[in-house]
C-alpha cells in the first residue's frame, strides 16, 4: 500500500438503487456517524427551505468532491465524492465514495486527479446494469491515482512577520505544497475543501469551509443560490 494511503481501498456510505436500505463499508465508525448525522440534517433542513422544489434540486445536484483535513477529522484526512441517490424503495439520500489518507486536505484538492476514480465509482451505482459484487471488487483496484498525490508534512520556517509582510526561510527543498498548507491554515481553521464541475443549477466552483458546511446554508450546494443562503 502506498505511503499516503491509510485504508487499502475506497469505502462507501449512503443509499444506492440496488439496495433497499442504508449501506456502508470500509470506513471508520467515527467518520460514518459524523457524516451520516450531517447528511441527515442537511436533507431535513434543505427540504424545509426549498419546499416543493427540493426533489428537482436534489436529483439534479452535481457531484461534490471533498477533502476534509485531518485537523477537523482527527484520525486522518478524508477524500471522496458525494452524489444524490435513492434506495430500492425510492427513498432519497446521498451516496458517498470515500477513503482515509495521510497528508493535508489542501494537497488532495491541488492534485485532484484521484476524483476520476471516486466519481466513476459513485456514479456507477446509478447504472441500470449495475452489479454490486463486480462494483465492489473494482473498489479494491482503484488506488493508483490516489497514490500519485505527493504529500508534504513539512512546515514553513518563519523568519520575520509584521502587519505588512511575512518572510520565510527558503531552500531548494521547499515545496509549493508546504506554502499552500501554510497559507490555508493561517486563514482557515480546520479546512475542508469542496469543489464541483457544476450541474443544471450550479456553476463549476470550489470553496473552503471550517469543518463541514453549515446545515442551514447547505441548500446553496443544491440550487447554487449562494447569496440567498447567506454564504
Amino acid at each position: 500500500m502506498s505511503a499516503n494511503l491509510v485504508t487499502p481501498e475506497w469505502g462507501y456510505i449512503g443509499k444506492m438503487p440496488a439496495k433497499g436500505d442504508f449501506v456502508k463499508d470500509g470506513i471508520s465508525p467515527e467518520f460514518a456517524n459524523r457524516w451520516h448525522d450531517w447528511q441527515q440534517a442537511v436533507i431535513a433542513v434543505s427540504k424545509e427551505q426549498l419546499g416543493d422544489t427540493w426533489n428537482d434540486y436534489f436529483l439534479t445536484a452535481p457531484v461534490w468532491h471533498f477533502a476534509l483535513d485531518v485537523s477537523y477529522m482527527d484520525d486522518a484526512t478524508y477524500i471522496g465524492s458525494m452524489i444524490p441517490s435513492v434506495d430500492a424503495c425510492g427513498r432519497y439520500f446521498f451516496f458517498t465514495v470515500v477513503r482515509a489518507v495521510k497528508g493535508k486536505a489542501a494537497q488532495y484538492w491541488a492534485q485532484s486527479g484521484w476524483t476520476e476514480d471516486s466519481q466513476t465509482l459513485a456514479l456507477s451505482v446509478l447504472d441500470d446494469e449495475f452489479v454490486f459484487d463486480v462494483w465492489h471488487r473494482s473498489m479494491q483496484e482503484k488506488c493508483e491515482l490516489v497514490s500519485e498525490v505527493s504529500i508534504c508534512n513539512e512546515e514553513m520556517a518563519l523568519l520575520y512577520q509584521s502587519p505588512i509582510s511575512t518572510v520565510f526561510s527558503f531552500s531548494t527543498e521547499a515545496k509549493q505544497n508546504t506554502l499552500l498548507n501554510h497559507l490555508i491554515e493561517s486563514q482557515q481553521r480546520k479546512p475542508c475543501f469542496w469543489w464541483t464541475e457544476g450541474s443544471t443549477h450550479i456553476e463549476s466552483c470550489m470553496f473552503v469551509s471550517t469543518g463541514l458546511p453549515s446545515i442551514g446554508q447547505f441548500s446553496a450546494m443544491l440550487d447554487g443560490r449562494w447569496q440567498m443562503w447567506s454564504w
